[in-house]
C-alpha cells in the first residue's frame, strides 16, 4: 500500500492503532483486516500540510512504539475528561478526537481496501445510509 501523505511506517502505524480501536469481532473485519486504510489519502487531501506532516510523524512513532506503550496512550486519551486543563490533557483530547476522527470514518466510510472481500461494516451492523435529494 502506497500513500501521496504518508510514508509505509506511518501507515503500518495506522493499522495498529486501528486494529488496537477496532479490533474486529461479531462478524465486524478489523480495521487492518478491512483494508480502509488505502482510502487515507481521500480523507486528508484537504488538510493543511502542516497537520498532515505531523500526523506522520505521530503515526510513524506508532508503528515502532511498544504495545503497552499504545495501550497507555489510547487509555491516557480515553480517560481525558473535558474538566481537566492543560496542556497534556489538550493534547490528550485533540489526539483522541483526531485519531477517532480518522480511524472511524476510514471503518464507516463503505469503501473496503482492495484485497476485502467480507461484508461490510455497515452491513454487518444493519445500518444503511438514505441519500435524500
Amino acid at each position: 500500500m502506497t500513500s501521496e501523505y504518508f510514508s509505509p511506517r506511518a501507515l503500518r502505524g495506522l493499522n495498529r492503532i486501528g486494529d488496537m480501536l477496532i479490533p474486529g469481532d461479531a462478524g465486524l473485519p478489523s480495521f487492518s483486516e478491512y483494508g480502509c486504510s488505502e482510502k487515507v489519502d481521500d480523507l486528508v487531501a484537504y488538510a493543511p500540510a502542516e497537520d498532515i506532516a505531523t500526523l506522520n510523524t505521530v503515526l510513524a512513532v506508532m508503528a515502532v512504539a511498544p504495545t503497552a506503550v499504545l495501550r497507555w496512550l489510547i487509555e491516557r486519551m480515553t480517560a481525558v475528561t473535558p474538566d481537566q486543563s492543560g496542556t497534556i490533557a489538550s493534547l490528550m483530547r485533540q489526539l483522541n478526537f483526531g485519531l477517532r476522527g480518522i480511524l472511524f470514518s476510514l471503518y464507516y466510510g463503505e469503501k473496503a481496501g482492495s484485497q476485502y472481500t467480507g461484508p461490510d461494516p455497515l452491513e454487518v451492523i444493519g445500518y444503511q445510509v438514505r441519500r435524500v435529494e
